[in-house]
């Protein structure tokens, strides 16, 4: 539930902002944060999707440059995609992503994506087209070139950055649908207006604020099980990005 798009054939980057606790039929979600699906290493572009915290994990373990895989965080219940922003090549591409034409889609939302890109050929247009069918893709499209190195990651330094600014958001001024009446549309409601006059969600609420729930950016891969040869591989790659020795 999140839409994440490389596009090999120009060299860019585009992914959604929103991040969503599911419980049941019920989506509530936060748009437009600071938290980006994205993490810049040197010339290398990392593409996360999956449990919001362990993302989070993940992102300061890549900047904390580490000297070897042993600080390494959890790989299931993520999916990680690296790409040399050089040269525009897939460094490592996760298993449950769809790679078409040295491009890459992942999330929910990947599927719609690729569709509007084989039409379209473009990346933020694709994430865009997504947003109209996944429920859990939405909010501004971030983007990175990497030719002119234009982007807009971390560009609204008010909105939430860490996982737990998400989750207390959330649970205090985002939005809610019921995602069961997608075929006949679904409605976003502000969710501190519905858990006034709704014990079920006004529980997910407080679920949400004690920790018990928290954001994520679901896809196929968090509910899958890497094998040694994916940890190989992406121990491999990271080798390469961080100078390990071998």
């Amino acid at each position: 539930m999140t839409t994440n798009v490389f596009d090999g054939r120009v060299g860019s980057i585009a992914t959604d902002s929103r991040w969503s606790v599911q419980r049941g039929r019920w989506l509530l979600y936060l748009d437009d944060t600071n938290f980006d699906k994205v993490e810049i290493f040197k010339t290398t572009a990392f593409m996360f999707a999956g449990k919001g915290r362990l993302i989070e994990q993940w992102k300061l373990w890549i900047r904390s440059e580490p000297a070897d895989d042993s600080g390494q965080p959890p790989v299931e219940g993520i999916s990680i995609n690296g790409i040399d922003m050089e040269t525009s090549a897939i460094r490592y591409a996760e298993g449950k992503s769809i790679t078409h034409e040295s491009s890459i889609f992942a999330g929910s939302g990947a599927l719609h994506a690729v569709r509007c890109w084989a039409a379209n050929r473009d990346a933020r247009r694709s994430v865009e087209t997504a947003k109209q069918f996944d429920p859990a893709t939405g909010g501004e499209v971030k983007y990175v070139d990497f030719k002119t190195k234009q982007h807009n990651l971390g560009s609204n330094i008010f909105a939430p950055s860490t996982i737990d600014d998400i989750d207390r958001a959330v649970a205090t001024r985002g939005s809610i649908m019921d995602i069961g009446t997608l075929k006949t549309g679904a409605i976003p409601f502000k969710l501190s207006e519905l858990a006034a006059n709704n014990a079920e969600i006004k529980q997910i609420q407080a679920d949400i604020a004690a920790g018990k729930l928290s954001a994520e950016a679901p896809c196929e891969a968090m509910y899958s099980e890497w094998t040694p040869e994916e940890k190989g591989k992406l121990k491999a790659f990271l080798g390469d990005v961080f100078g390990w020795k071998k």
